[in-house]
């Protein structure tokens, strides 16, 4: 029975979402970029995650160095003016949606590697 109820629930949610990919798939260079960012954003994370097995990697030595700060104050003035650069393009709602998601992504790490970058001196 539960079997039944999870396939059933399942075609309702794909139903639903019908709309939302059919207006996907009409813009394909969107879906694509959003796609691509989507799977970087991916295997960026999985690296992160897999640090603490891997005791010390180069890059993570550069980023809890002294001047960790002034790499995240630049990658923060840099995430600054890409996200205003993507707003300053005025795209559809469906063609934006997918960099500036990624983008609200980057944004928070960037700003808690600049706030644990800063405070942890």
């Amino acid at each position: 029975m539960g079997v039944l109820f999870a396939f059933l629930v399942t075609g309702v949610v794909l139903v639903s979402l019908y709309a939302g990919f059919q207006s996907a798939i009409a813009e394909p260079v969107a879906l694509l970029v959003g796609t691509v960012m989507g799977a970087v954003m991916i295997v960026i994370l999985l690296r992160v995650a897999l640090v603490s097995e891997r005791r010390y990697t180069g890059w993570v030595r550069t980023v809890t160095n002294h001047n960790g700060r002034y790499l995240f104050g630049f990658l923060l003035v840099a995430w600054i003016a890409s996200m205003g650069l993507l707003a300053s393009f005025n795209l559809p709602a469906n063609t934006v949606g997918g960099p500036a998601l990624i983008g609200l992504f980057a944004g928070f790490f960037i700003f808690m590697g600049f706030i644990w970058a800063v405070i942890g001196e």
